[in-house]
């Protein structure tokens, strides 16, 4: 992955009908209406991420935490998901990380009540990730190890979406090939295709396989040509 691979594949995950109809009692006109509120709840954060996003990130870095823990207007699934995007969009590694703590500060104060935590989960596991590709193009890659980690666990309690787990694969990949472990990259890869091929995501897929072509490539050319015996 080059530094400008920043994910594509981190889509934000809405909640799933399957957690409302269970939090409504399995009453199918209740889950019509739970996801009624939620998209429209859900709207409006949108709609207001970006001035709360420009309001917070006019301070300097270490302001903007401590104002994101203070007060609940910022504590919103829209400004989570907007600080994630930007921070998958920034050019600048060590913007991409302050920008992807920030939203992981933000997504720890959600409320539990309105955003199923299987949901949460997923939401954490792609900030980590985010956070860990930042750190390896930093060059820090103990601190990539760390997210990738963090990542695991949160994936482990998440809904079991498989783009998210795919994102964490190539995630992983990218450390790994950093790390000059490029047949374990190359491995990551496949599986990381065969979650996007069971989903139907045809682009992330070509993707995928082209980048895991490239290190199979790489490997190939590295591996000196064997001598023929005299004849």
């Amino acid at each position: 992955m080059t530094d400008d691979d920043h994910g594509g594949a981190l889509e934000i995950a809405e909640p799933g009908s399957g957690l409302l109809l269970q939090e409504d009692g399995g009453n199918p006109d209740s889950l019509l209406a739970a996801l009624s509120r939620a998209r429209s709840e859900l709207d409006r954060e949108r709609a207001a991420a970006p001035a709360l996003a420009a309001e917070l990130l006019a301070l300097p870095p270490e302001p903007r935490e401590e104002r994101l823990r203070r007060e609940p207007r910022f504590q919103t699934w829209g400004l989570c998901e907007l600080l994630l995007t930007r921070s998958l969009e920034a050019r600048d590694a060590a913007e991409a990380a302050d920008l992807a703590l920030l939203a992981l500060a933000g997504v720890e104060r959600l409320d539990p009540e309105r955003h199923p935590a299987p949901v949460t989960g997923d939401l954490k596991a792609r900030i980590w990730a985010a956070a860990g590709e930042a750190r390896r193009r930093q060059g820090d890659l103990a601190g990539a190890e760390e997210a990738l980690r963090a990542a695991a666990a949160c994936l482990a309690l998440g809904t079991g979406d498989l783009l998210v787990e795919a994102r964490l694969l190539e995630f992983e990949a990218a450390v790994r090939r950093t790390q000059g472990r490029a047949g374990e990259a190359a491995a990551l890869l496949k599986q990381a295709a065969a979650r996007y091929r069971q989903v139907g995501e045809t682009q992330h897929l070509e993707r995928v396989l082209a980048e895991r072509e490239s290190i199979l490539k790489e490997g190939a050319l590295a591996r000196p040509l064997r001598s023929h015996p005299p004849s």
